[in-house]
């Protein structure tokens, strides 16, 4: 039998030894590891708070904001820290929980019930209660004490401007992430650089005052300034909008270009959308067509045809061209949009009319290549020095890999691709006297010490002489005559230069052509131009002519601007060209462009 003594000694020595190990254990966490200890605990009570950073504002040349950002708060709730906002002998309980939903609904806008419910949901200690919190209402919230309620900053993007703008400004999505437009593509101005919060948390979820806290400060984003005016914006989408509605069409979309410093005073599209709230918007209206959108112009393109022939001496203004009924040319038969008979017309009239065979009779004396170097000069197949997000180049095929028909197709507009800011730029071009400006949207940027920084002038690019641009001017001008295509397009008491445009639309998801691009592209007053407008109205269910649908919108816009600028009426001008011939033509005469010429020169 053992001894009870021995028993006794035993056990006291086992105990003696544990409360040895305890206290060595206690001694090396309050002694050796103190600090250590203390930072896994304070580690376990920290929390991190982002702090976002508000966007840059987006103006337009004048100073009007079409973007900002205002602070917001996200209201979050502990449903277990709530329970103590009123305490029964002591207890925290359900009683705190509807206490702080009465006190808190009228703050928040939501009823009790709802509160309730959110203040009692079980197995979490973190529920949203409400986003998109004024500064003011959060104010209000905290002033009631309710632990367990909390508020993480957030920003939140206005849109003064609504739908004039949406396209081309852009969006953001509620995270603050640029989706697309001028937010999208100048994020890196814009954006800036979120801050962080660091603080104690006390065992109710609130945060403690006064708790250590380590803050990097939020960076906002810098202000940007547009070359849009947002007057000219307005009046070119509302008369866009109502046109492509009265006829029914896809898609319109307006440009309006400052001729002598390519800045883009106006780009609307229509249908559009209002940024300020994406729930109702298609994918389709987030596009930016003017930029985006690249189609074949038809007519308007008939421009840099007889420019490249202006420009080499093959026709003059009034040189005569003998326009048949049909055009044998790469095993097909061209024909104009209207029938006609045999028709005896100048270069001038072959511009005013709009023709398709006289515009091959032309062009076709320029060769392929050169055709090709003229457009590509004129800006056709690369994108402009814009930079807007998602922009379209457009498509020019080497010459060389034109097939047969296409040799005569791109001389009328059809068988390349442009968008409706590179059609405008083109017009531009020939109203500056043959200098290409590069366009631009952006202004300016204000650095991080508020201080505005002029973005740098373009240089211009000579593409065509003065002497051929006056020319083609000129002819321009016989498009909105008696005798021309575009009527709709006359300004009572000015000069109007400018060209008709009816195109076969191709349709991407068809496969195949399907519908029209009906276009007016001009500017007034001819003789000194400070604005060019350009106006595309897409698939129009009701008409097809560019001078009938797209010139009334160029009419109203052009308008508003020769009225806003107090520009002086226009006087004759000296040049006096003419668009039927003046005495009769003779296929065997030399200096006149026919079909029976052509086969002589082997053309």
């Amino acid at each position: 039998m053992a001894n009870p003594r021995g028993r006794a000694r035993a056990m006291f020595i086992a105990v003696l030894f544990l409360f040895s190990v305890f206290a060595a254990q206690l001694l090396r966490i309050q002694a050796f590891d103190a600090s250590a200890t203390q930072a896994a605990a304070l580690s376990k009570r920290l929390i991190k708070l982002h702090t976002p950073a508000m966007r840059g504002q987006i103006l337009d040349t004048n100073g009007q904001v079409l973007a900002d950002s205002v602070e917001r708060f996200t209201v979050a709730a502990d449903p277990v820290a709530i329970q103590c906002y009123v305490k029964v002998e002591g207890e925290c309980g359900w009683q705190g929980v509807h206490q702080a939903a009465a006190d808190l609904a009228p703050k928040l806008g939501l009823d009790v019930a709802r509160l309730t419910t959110l203040f009692t949901k079980p197995n979490t200690r973190y529920v949203i209660v409400k986003k998109d919190v004024t500064p003011s209402d959060w104010r209000q919230i905290q002033a009631l004490g309710v632990p367990g309620i909390a508020a993480q900053r957030t920003a939140k993007r206005l849109y003064p401007t609504s739908m004039a703008l949406g396209q081309l400004v852009g969006y953001v999505a509620a995270d603050q992430t640029a989706g697309g437009g001028v937010e999208l593509m100048l994020d890196g101005t814009l954006a800036g650089r979120a801050g962080t919060t660091v603080a104690e948390r006390a065992q109710n979820g609130a945060m403690i005052p006064g708790s250590q806290r380590v803050d990097q400060p939020a960076v906002d984003g810098r202000n940007v300034r547009l070359t849009i005016d947002s007057d000219i914006q307005w009046y070119a989408q509302n008369a866009l909008a109502k046109q492509v509605t009265a006829v029914k069409a896809e898609t319109g979309t307006a440009v309006v270009l400052e001729l002598a410093t390519g800045k883009i005073r106006a780009a609307a599209s229509y249908p559009t959308f209002d940024p300020n709230d994406l729930s109702s918007a298609s994918s389709a209206a987030l596009r930016n067509h003017a930029f985006q959108d690249a189609f074949e112009p038809g007519s308007t393109g008939k421009l840099m045809t007889m420019a490249a022939a202006l420009e080499r001496g093959v026709v003059t203004p009034d040189t005569g061209v003998i326009v048949p009924n049909r055009l044998p040319r790469a095993g097909l038969k061209f024909k104009d949009h209207e029938n006609h008979g045999t028709e005896q017309l100048t270069a001038t009239g072959v511009i005013a009319k709009s023709s398709n065979l006289g515009t091959i009779l032309v062009g076709e004396r320029v060769k392929p290549d050169a055709m090709e170097q003229m457009y590509r000069k004129f800006g056709v197949g690369q994108k402009t020095a814009v930079g807007f997000a998602g922009e379209s180049s457009g498509e020019l095929a080497k010459a060389s890999d034109w097939n047969a028909p296409q040799r005569y197709t791109v001389l009328f507009g059809q068988g390349y691709a442009l968008t409706a800011v590179q059609a405008a730029s083109v017009f531009a071009t020939v109203a500056n006297k043959g200098i290409r400006m590069p366009l631009s949207l952006v202004e300016g940027t204000y650095n991080d010490s508020g201080t505005y920084v002029p973005a740098p002038s373009g240089q211009g690019t000579r593409v065509i002489s003065e002497r051929t641009a006056t020319q083609l001017s000129r002819m321009l001008e016989e498009v909105t005559g008696k005798n021309g295509t575009a009527a709709d397009a006359r300004i009572a008491g000015y000069r109007v230069a400018g060209k008709t445009g009816t195109a076969d639309r191709y349709d991407e998801r068809l496969g195949r052509y399907n519908g029209f691009t009906a276009s007016f592209i001009g500017y007034a007053p001819a003789e000194k131009p400070k604005y060019v407008v350009a106006v595309f109205i897409h698939k129009p269910q009701a008409g097809m002519f560019g001078g009938a649908l797209a010139g009334p919108v160029f009419n109203q816009v052009m308008t508003y601007l020769l009225e806003r600028e107090n520009t002086p009426w226009s006087a004759p001008s000296d040049l006096q060209y003419h668009v039927w011939a003046d005495k009769g033509l003779s296929p065997d005469d030399p200096d006149v462009l026919s079909d029976a010429r052509a086969r002589r020169d082997g053309l």
